[in-house]
């Protein structure tokens, strides 16, 4: 019985001792970068021992271990994970390398003691005597090409109207019928009695501004008047509007048109589009 108590114990034991063995390589209740911040080796030590990947990012600005260590000055947690194999030229989320932060704000006297700065000097050129090395400085918006804005908007205008110009279509001939059709506004035509209706006709055309009409029209506001300027433009669209709705008719067979009507439709800024549309009919004499 007491040879059974015996082996008992022991196996108690040696348990609680495997437990406590375990115990201490389980991570420490801080992060590995917080531990390298404050110097605290031992707990730098068991997270490495727990298997935590010493290039690890942690925080908002994806900071290393090296990196906190560097920044705060703590030179024996700098050798300690350069000696694991820490990336002396890593990147944090500032595009900095350890080296880098090692010298920032090393003049800041509010947030670093004289002692506190002359650690970070002596991290920084450690690391630098260890081949690390600085970033690359990256380069921003080159913000002197903006002073050309005010050149580049006259040449953008010119080069505009040359290529409004050059791409202008060829004027063709306007499309007229070859025999006489009347065209009227009113659903009948007095004399006439339609033998067959063939249709929907229509005609249309967009017209754009010519700057210089616009420029005509403006000054014929000062001093009034009729703007013969519009006047003509319009009244070409409706010319070519009803010719080549009369053109569709006549490809119908109809020698009339009835319930005529306009509509106009705007395009764009400075463009408008002049439909002309009726009823296709063929007509004879009552």
């Amino acid at each position: 019985m007491k040879k059974l108590t015996l082996l008992l114990g022991l196996l108690l034991y040696s348990t609680a001792l495997m437990a406590q063995a375990a115990s201490d390589i389980t991570e420490p209740n801080i992060s590995l970068v917080e531990a390298a911040a404050k110097g605290d080796l031992e707990r730098v030590k068991a997270h490495l021992d727990a298997g935590m990947d010493i290039n690890d990012p942690h925080g908002d600005d994806d900071s290393t271990a090296l990196h906190a260590a560097a920044f705060h000055g703590k030179l024996e947690i700098v050798k300690y994970l350069l000696e694991k194999g820490a990336d002396i030229n890593a990147w944090n989320g500032h595009g900095q390398t350890p080296r880098d932060v090692a010298w920032e704000e090393i003049e800041n006297n509010d947030r670093f003691s004289e002692t506190d700065r002359a650690a970070k000097r002596e991290v920084g050129e450690y690391i630098a005597a260890q081949g690390g090395e600085h970033a690359p400085k990256r380069r921003g918006f080159p913000w002197w090409i903006l002073s050309f804005l005010p050149c580049l908007i006259p040449i953008l205008f010119v080069a505009g109207i040359l290529y409004a110009i050059k791409t202008k279509p060829k004027a063709e001939a306007m499309p007229t019928p070859t025999k006489k059709l009347i065209v009227v506004t009113s659903p009948t035509i007095p004399g006439k009695k339609i033998v067959r209706t063939l249709g929907l006709v229509r005609g249309n055309t967009i017209r754009a501004r010519h700057v210089g009409k616009d420029i005509m029209a403006g000054l014929r506001n000062i001093v009034g008047g009729e703007v013969t300027e519009y006047a003509k433009l319009l009244a070409e669209s409706r010319e070519q509007a009803l010719d080549r709705m009369m053109v569709e008719a006549e490809g119908l067979g109809a020698n009339a048109i009835i319930s005529v009507a306009f509509t106009t439709s705007v395009i764009m800024g400075g463009a408008a589009e002049m439909m002309a549309y009726g009823t296709a009919v063929v007509i004879e004499d009552e």
